[in-house]
């Protein structure tokens, strides 16, 4: 989190549980609230986020091209961390989506669709993207309160979820079981832990995580070592 010279932080996050029946698929709801300031920071590499942004603009570089928010967006899941910029005051809503998750509401591969902004209508059906645009615009007004529009965006998940193979979610699962094995985990057991051939499962991981197995593991590998040197007692 950015700090102001005084030591005061400018921006806040409430973190609210998933409800129960949701909880597989999402690891949060929040609500990001910034003051006067504008805002320039790093998001590291992580899974889908449903978005409203109820006040307030922000903007993300992608590569060569930076992106601007709108009133509701998707943002696909991050393969590397983003420069961003937000000019306040500014209230977002947000959904965190877990990538069992993105998989059963958006059904998008995360190997074409990553590190990107995405409109509703790119993920939802019609009417339910319609909803989900109008939310902001509802907040402004009046007419929702912090609670109701995250109830809302809850409704939306819900009629947008599909039901995933059960061998799908197998992968899903085991990737993130091997992932989490070891600091260096072996490519031979996740492969013995997979209904699929050796090159079936380096094209599903890539569909579900948006890397093969072997950037994937780097990856996390890389953000472990991040988080331990970023420990003030880590030694030597």
């Amino acid at each position: 989190m950015s700090v102001l010279p005084g030591g005061e932080a400018p921006h806040s996050f409430e973190f609210v549980a998933a409800p129960t029946d949701l909880a597989p698929y999402l690891n949060s709801l929040y609500i990001w609230r910034l003051g006067d300031e504008q805002l320039d920071d790093v998001l590291p590499a992580y899974s889908g986020q449903m978005v409203v942004f109820a006040k307030g603009v922000g903007r993300m570089q992608f590569d060569d091209e930076v992106a601007e928010t709108s009133d509701a967006f998707f943002l696909a899941p991050l393969c590397q961390a983003r420069n961003f910029s937000v000019n306040g005051p500014a209230v977002l809503f947000g959904a965190s989506i877990n990538f069992r998750g993105w998989a059963a509401l958006s059904g998008l591969s995360v190997h074409d669709y990553h590190d990107c902004f995405l409109q509703p209508g790119t993920v939802l059906e019609d009417g339910t993207a319609q909803t989900l645009s109008g939310l902001a615009q509802r907040w402004s007004a009046g007419e929702v309160d912090d609670a109701a529009l995250l109830d809302a965006m809850c409704d939306i998940i819900r009629r947008g979820l599909s039901r995933l193979p059960e061998q799908h979610l197998t992968v899903i699962d085991k990737t993130l079981e091997w992932l989490s094995s070891s600091f260096k985990p072996e490519l031979d057991d996740l492969y013995a832990s997979l209904p699929y051939s050796k090159r079936q499962a380096q094209r599903l991981v890539a569909q579900f995580f948006g890397q093969s197995p072997v950037r994937l593991v780097r990856r996390y590998r890389a953000v472990r070592a991040a988080t331990l040197l970023s420990m003030p007692h880590c030694p030597n």
